[in-house]
């Protein structure tokens, strides 16, 4: 097993570096227990629970010691005092588990940690029914019930059987070890059955498998009791020591593991009665790591030891590994492990005496590495350049830069053969085949070679190339063969018939410059049949005149507006995708797409940097899927692009992508739909079909965190909401003004990296709106009403299968627009009407001779100081120059007035009377009226001027807001002229 190693500390948000715990609860969230406090990590972010004096909780010590989790979620914390306290999700506040009854500040377990009466090592325990049962010392077991606003405690057992250990099967009965030896606590009638085995032994752990109760005693036997036919069996395990048994698993394949107090742990087969002890060499023993910890995780089985030691069991061989912890490797992670835990996805989270927490993502490899001679040493003999699908004879075909040609297996696309078809000489960079089936072999330093349809060895194509550093071919539709030379510029051999060719070289080739584009990587043909070479000075185009039977060439022209120009004119490969569209390949400026002319017959582009979402800009090779995605290969990563979610996708070392560096212009895509990638060690094989998931519900999908006006919403911190907003299915804003915030993580710790999301608010966004890396939404000015929020996570391989949640959002009308409000509004006004009118109309007469007005949307305003008045006048002004832009944002203007965002609204609507959208619409509206009075433009022209994407929508807001529509005004418009 190969795996990537992430570390946290406390700089990237843990509460402390000293861990003592790690569980995963049913949502899906980490928490880590550590010595100042509790952290929730959704992989991205840590959401820290204070504790000690710093959280104000009467009794709470800042330290952990212990965690677990019911079946609603809530996390049971034992803490370094003793005492219980329990996080309600509900609520997400942290109570004492004895709140409401008699002496709670004082209800404590026994101290696990230390040497007790009892020897007590298991003092809580969750029931499959979501019941917590806790034992006091010296009063007995309390059975504690935690959902939403209910917090039930009863005391179900007295102290007088001296009760040490327990445990619940899967009915919910409690079993019990005491003094008096085991017994039952029926879960139905609540009564106890005694002696269920001989007292006098103690037993140390208990724990079911099916019916089998195994316990492990002090005096270090292993008994399994099959609690339906009341009978008991000891197991041997050669103890000759009776060394006490501090620990017990058995695992899927019903191996029994254990632990004593010695350092290690034992494994007994119970079928070959066969014991082996395993241990490792620990750097830095912990005598205070007691017992065992076992997960397994498909067929693999995670062993913590006693007093120090982790591995992975090997079932084929028997022996314990070590796993990237041996004291002798370079990753410098220790094997004296404080706690861990294993998660089915292929994540292992843990915490070693370096400190902070470790995630282990193990490397699942749905991209096959294959190196087809691993066992040579020979240069260029696993460095992959060319692939092909040969069409005409069925067969998939790979070659290396040594000069040979191998066959691939079409079922597994591993070699047919370790001996190639053929050898050549010269390493070969391309591979194409024309219309008659025959393969064009392009080589560097070795010219150009043929192998005819039919025949088993290829043949040197002899003519005198400017360079016989050939990187690539491409037939076009006269049969005519077009070469990418290094150093040597375009070649064409012309098509003369019946196999024969004529060379063209650059200097007959018209408008091809002199010492200009000679360095040739790439060929490509787009739909109009004109050649793109891809050169280090860029791009140039070529043309066969068939009625003239002439070559000419002339340089890619690109459009004047520098935002839709080329990046970079260091060109690695060119391809044209299934629509049409020329994808670009650059070392340097990432990735390029032609977007078609301008209206001066210039070429366009659309660049895709680093941020954009590419992981380099140093590119290697183009294909494309059978639904138009792009996949291509960076240095050492490969990426996908889906064109019409505009969405990228990386894949790295936990999806198989190794630290090996991808060839130049070899990416390429088989008939039914797989993709090959060459690197300088092997190739990738790629398939779709692997790297999606069985279920929309893989990915974990949660809303982490709400926020109002910048503020997360917990009743830990605020008194607004009395519930935790994340897990609830509504939420009434605070008011009509709130801006409000939705953060949101797919809990799937190995697929997140590759995970994208989408949102929207129904009856508010019109379409689904991608999310950006944030994972965060912000909405603000949402008109009064009921909406819903949704959220989609899903891989771009398969976006049919994905995870959805909802939570409804409530936005109250404001506060002047009430019921209530609106009968006080009215008796005020039929008392006030008559003398108010006419006090109004003087008032407002004398004032305005002394303030300063302008004219907003359709009404003037006079504003009583300059303050006011720059402040509206600044924005109109700033609306002057940006008025037309579609994309401008109200946290743009926002940004311009150095004020907080609820701060500009309030003071815009105090000023205004209009929201900020209400203000830009009116603004765009003030503008269509010019153009439709002053200017002969259609109507559509007239809503892309003014900023509105959608013709139609501008239309009918025209005509809410005027009366009539567009043409109707500018009708109007024309009768007063006349």
């Amino acid at each position: 097993m190969q795996a990537r190693l992430d570390h946290y500390s406390t700089t990237d948000g843990l509460t402390s570096n000293s861990i003592s715990d790690i569980i995963q609860d049913k949502f899906g969230y980490i928490w880590i227990a550590t010595w100042n406090g509790l952290s929730r990590f959704d992989g991205y972010n840590f959401q820290n629970y204070a504790t000690g004096k710093a959280s104000g909780i009467k009794n709470l010590h800042n330290r952990i010691l212990d965690l677990q989790t019911d079946l609603q979620g809530n996390i049971w914390m034992i803490m370094y005092d003793n005492r219980v306290f329990v996080l309600n999700r509900h609520t997400d506040c942290i109570t004492n588990a004895f709140k409401g009854i008699e002496d709670c500040d004082n209800m404590k377990i026994y101290d696990t940690l230390t040497e007790n009466k009892y020897k007590i090592s298991n003092a809580s325990t969750m029931s499959p029914d979501g019941n917590v049962y806790i034992i006091i010392p010296k009063k007995g077991i309390y059975q504690i019930y935690v959902k939403r606003s209910v917090h039930s405690i009863k005391k179900i057992i007295d102290d007088r059987k001296q009760i040490y250990n327990m445990t619940c099967d899967a009915d919910g009965n409690l079993w019990l070890g005491t003094r008096k030896g085991l017994i039952m606590v029926d879960k139905r009638t609540g009564r106890t059955i005694g002696k269920l085995m001989v007292p006098g032994e103690h037993y140390n752990t208990m724990g079911f498998v099916g019916s089998d109760l195994y316990l492990g005693t002090q005096s270090g036997k292993i008994i399994i009791r099959d609690t339906k036919k009341c009978k008991s069996r000891y197991l041997d395990i050669k103890n000759t020591d009776h060394s006490p048994i501090t620990a017990l698993h058995v695992d899927s394949k019903g191996l029994v593991w254990f632990t004593t107090n010695k350092q290690g742990i034992s494994m007994l087969n119970t079928k070959t009665k066969e014991v082996k002890a395993f241990t490792q060499k620990v750097n830095i023993p912990e005598n205070d790591i007691n017992g065992c910890t076992i997960f397994e995780t498909g067929d693999v089985l995670w062993a913590r030891m006693n007093h120090g030691g982790f591995g992975v069991y090997d079932r084929v061989t028997g022996q314990m590994n070590y796993f990237y912890n041996s004291p002798k490797d370079t990753w410098n992670l220790s094997n004296t492990v404080t706690t861990y835990m294993a998660l089915n996805e292929g994540v292992v989270w843990m915490s070693t005496i370096r400190r902070g927490l470790e995630k282990l993502s193990i490397v699942n490899k749905r991209i096959k590495l294959v190196v087809p001679i691993p066992e040579s040493n020979k240069y260029g003999i696993n460095e992959i350049r060319a692939i092909i699908y040969d069409k005409k004879s069925n067969r998939i075909l790979i070659s290396n830069k040594a000069g040979e040609v191998y066959k691939l297996r079409s079922e597994d696309l591993n070699l047919a053969s370790k001996a190639p078809i053929f050898k050549i000489r010269g390493r070969i960079y391309g591979m194409m085949e024309d219309h008659l089936g025959n393969i064009w072999i392009s080589t560097k330093g070795n010219g150009l070679y043929i192998l005819k349809y039919g025949q088993s060895s290829p043949i040197k194509v002899n003519y005198p190339f400017t360079s016989q550093n050939i990187y690539n071919t491409k037939e076009d539709k006269y049969g005519n063969i077009w070469l990418a030379t290094y150093n040597g510029g375009v070649n064409v051999l012309k098509n003369n018939g019946n196999g024969h060719y004529t060379l063209i070289t650059p200097k007959y080739i018209k408008g091809y410059g002199k010492d200009q584009f000679l360095k040739v990587r790439t060929i490509e043909i787009d739909n109009e049949g004109v050649v793109w070479a891809g050169t280090s000075d860029g791009i140039i185009l070529l043309k066969f005149n068939n009625s003239k039977k002439a070559f000419e060439a002339y340089t890619l022209k690109q459009t004047k507006n520098t935002d839709e120009q080329m990046a970079n004119n260091d060109i690695v490969e060119i391809k044209k995708s299934p629509n049409g569209d020329m994808w670009i390949a650059t070392n340097g400026g990432g990735l390029i797409k032609s977007i078609g002319k301008d209206k001066e017959n210039r070429w366009r582009f659309q660049n895709f940097g680093l941020s954009n979402g590419l992981p380099s800009e140093e590119l290697r090779g183009i294909t494309f899927t059978k639904e138009g995605q792009v996949w291509f290969s960076c240095d050492q990563i490969i990426c996908s692009y889906d064109p019409q979610k505009q969405l990228f996708t990386t894949f790295s070392i936990q999806d198989g992508v190794g630290d090996i560096a991808c060839s130049e212009c070899s990416a390429y895509t088989l008939p039914d739909n797989r993709m090959l990638f060459g690197t300088l060690n092997g190739y990738y094989i790629v398939n779709k079909k692997l790297l999606t998931t069985t279920s929309g519900s893989d990915f974990k999908l949660a809303i982490t965190d709400f926020y109002v006006n910048d503020k997360l919403m917990t009743p830990r911190s605020s008194k607004t909401y009395d519930y935790y907003i994340p897990d609830s299915a509504e939420v009434e804003l605070p008011s009509r003004s709130s801006v409000f915030a939705i953060k949101f993580a797919s809990l799937n710790y190995q697929l997140q990296h590759r995970v994208h999301y989408m949102y929207m608010l129904e009856n508010y966004d019109d379409q689904w709106i991608n999310a950006n890396d944030t994972r965060t939404v912000s909405y603000s000015d949402i008109p009064a009403g009921e909406y819903t929020f949704r959220v989609k996570a899903f891989l771009l391989e398969n976006p049919n299968k994905y995870d959805e949640r909802k939570i409804k959002i409530i936005v109250p009308p404001y506060a002047f627009v009430s019921t209530t409000a609106l009968w006080v509004y009215l008796i005020l006004f039929i008392v006030g009407l008559l003398g108010a009118i006419l006090w109004r109309k003087n008032i407002n007469d004398n004032a305005t001779n002394n303030m300063r007005v302008l004219k907003v949307g359709p009404e003037k305003i006079a504003f009583q100081n300059n303050e006011d008045f720059n402040f509206v006048k600044s924005l109109q002004d700033w609306l002057e120059l940006h008025y037309a832009d579609p994309n401008i944002k109200i946290g743009d203007i926002v940004h311009k007035t150095n004020m907080s965002r609820t701060a500009f609204y309030t003071q815009l609507k105090t000023l205004t009377g209009m929201s900020p959208k209400e203000f830009v619409s009116e603004f765009r509206l003030k503008k269509a009226c010019m153009y439709l009075e002053n200017d002969s433009c259609t109507i559509a022209e007239v809503a892309y001027r003014t900023g509105f994407n959608d013709p139609v929508y501008f239309t009918r807001l025209f005509k809410q807001k005027k009366g009539k529509t567009p043409t109707q005004f500018r009708e109007n418009k024309m009768n007063e002229k006349e």
